[in-house]
């Protein structure tokens, strides 16, 4: 994609931005998002984006909001020049944009893009070229500049910037600015690349096209709801993509693509809103293309496109993860009906600086290092607890006098509960039956209502196929790959066994530990077929 001598710059430069330091101490190339787009996943990009789709006029002008050094438009110009039959210097001068907040990367993006120019191309030419790039090819920031342009192909990999981290979050101003330019659909928690891609759907022409490198966590985290609501509302997605594999030898990070294409004006026919602004001349022709993997393998079979309010995106893809499918009552019955659950968060975690101890007289602290299925290894492993290690951690309860909230967020959590680990493989959920245990974030207390059993509550929450539901939902919202994480809000969510027998009796055997029998009992209450008990047990039994 690169010339070995503009290669060798780009990992220069990106040398010099690891070397150099930030704000919050992290170096700039962390604080920048600055890791550069492998060329095959360009490539992917860019073969999705033009599958089957010409602009809605002749000369199809391409933007990437953060070029960086330019590989998404070195290899957008070549295909263009090669797919409309133009001279890659008149698709240089008039059809390649980009901007990029770093000034050295908009040089090497230049120059990249100037390398495209066969070796006999004319100076005068050269310096044409080289002018309308200096132009087009600017140093800013992109959620800055005013939507005074429109265009037919919008490509890239936006930064990915954690809004959870000191060092990659923005500062309150650029929060409000980013709030207004996404009409309050990127929120405070959200990864910013959400921000570019609202930005540029906004920017789509009609017909236009729009695809992206999304971090995976896009697909399924509820600070990103919003943003995927907003998203369906301004196009309608063609293709999504995503893997476990980590494919950036710079960036432990795990990727999805998507492709939207602008359409038409919303309509009323009958009374009937269409969702015209998702909707293409002469209907919704052509499924959505799906794919998975490192090698880009298509899945097979269709899957409703996403609409404003789905929970997650990546049920698209839930066969690519490894969920089983299946099939559910929609109006059965969920967790909340016989439970609350909580999630602590920070203040409670660092409330209890000081009053952690080692095997002191006062009550157990668990950690999700302690909670498995069904046990709790308290007393048996090694915990890092607020910078320090315990065996077997307790907490001083007089040491949390006078801390805002403490004493009674303490005595709330020492009671009967079931207690449930989160960035496991399957949901891991230990009953605390004499309330001895108080959790540290981010474990998730679940307390019964209205005397339901503790087994029973801990057996719905342990079941297989919860564990299955929760990968087909919120795959790529977990730290580690191929691992399940829910909040409470999602977890109260999960359905309930409907044959009241079979449940009763896979909370014996959990409460037995017979875990093979248990995860049986489980698909009998929840009425699967014999294919669906066959997949779930197979899903459920190779992640335990």
């Amino acid at each position: 994609m690169a010339t070995p001598r503009t290669r060798s710059k780009v990992d220069s430069h990106l040398a010099t931005l690891g070397a150099a330091r930030a704000r919050g101490g992290v170096s700039r190339r962390k604080a920048q998002g600055a890791h550069y787009t492998p060329p095959a996943l360009v490539r992917f990009v860019l073969e999705e984006s033009l599958h089957g789709w010409k602009p809605g006029t002749e000369a199809c002008r391409v933007l990437d909001p953060a070029c960086g050094s330019g590989n998404f438009l070195v290899e957008a110009a070549r295909v263009l020049a090669h797919r409309d039959g133009v001279a890659v210097a008149r698709i240089l001068r008039e059809r390649v944009f980009g901007v990029d907040i770093d000034p050295v990367a908009v040089k090497l993006a230049r120059a990249a893009l100037l390398e495209l120019l066969p070796p006999r191309t004319s100076e005068p030419t050269r310096r044409a070229v080289s002018r309308a790039l200096a132009r087009n090819i600017a140093v800013g920031d992109a959620l800055a500049m005013p939507p005074d342009r429109r265009f037919e192909l919008i490509v890239g990999n936006p930064p990915f910037l954690n809004q959870l981290e000191k060092g990659t979050a923005a500062s309150r101003a650029r929060a409000r600015m980013i709030a207004e330019v996404t009409g309050g659909a990127v929120r405070r928690y959200t990864d910013l690349a959400a921000a570019f891609l609202l930005w540029g759907l906004a920017r789509l022409a009609p017909r236009g096209r729009l695809g992206f490198v999304m971090p995976q966590s896009f697909l399924a985290t509820g600070d990103a709801r919003s943003a995927r609501d907003a998203a369906v509302g301004l196009a309608r997605l063609r293709s999504i993509w995503s893997c476990e594999e980590p494919l950036f030898e710079d960036a432990n990070v795990r990727v999805c693509t998507l492709v939207f294409e602008q359409g038409g004006v919303v309509q009323r026919r009958g009374g009937v809103q269409t969702r015209g602004v998702a909707q293409t001349r002469g209907g919704d022709r052509g499924g959505l293309r799906r794919a998975f993997g490192a090698e880009f393998a298509a899945l097979r079979g269709s899957t409703p496109r996403p609409q404003a309010g789905d929970e997650s995106w990546a049920s698209m893809l839930s066969e690519g993860f490894g969920a089983p499918r299946i099939t559910l009552d929609p109006s059965g019955r969920c967790i909340a009906d016989i439970a609350t659950a909580t999630a602590d968060f920070r203040d409670q975690y660092y409330g209890l600086a000081g009053a952690v101890v080692e095997n002191g007289a006062g009550p157990r602290l668990a950690t999700t290092r302690h909670i498995g299925l069904a046990e709790c290894a308290w007393g048996a492993c090694t915990a890092r607890i607020l910078g320090e290690r315990y065996e077997r951690p307790t907490i001083e309860v007089d040491r949390l006098a006078g801390r805002k909230g403490m004493e009674r967020w303490l005595a709330a959590r020492l009671v009967p509960k079931v207690l449930v680990a989160t960035q496991t493989k399957v949901i891991e959920a230990f009953v605390d039956e004499q309330g001895e245990y108080a959790p540290l974030v981010p474990l998730i207390t679940v307390v019964p209502r209205d005397g339901t059993d503790l087994w029973l509550l801990a057996a719905a929450i342990a079941s297989p196929i919860v564990a299955a539901r929760a990968r087909a939902l919120y795959a790529g919202s977990a730290l580690g790959a191929g691992a399940i994480k829910l909040s409470a809000k999602q977890l109260l969510a999960m359905p309930l066994p409907q044959d009241r027998t079979a449940w009763t009796r896979s909370a014996e055997l959990l409460r037995a530990r017979d875990l093979p029998g248990f995860a049986r009992s489980s698909c009998e209450a929840h009425a699967l077929s014999p294919r669906e008990t066959r997949d779930v047990l197979h899903f459920w039994t190779s992640r335990l």
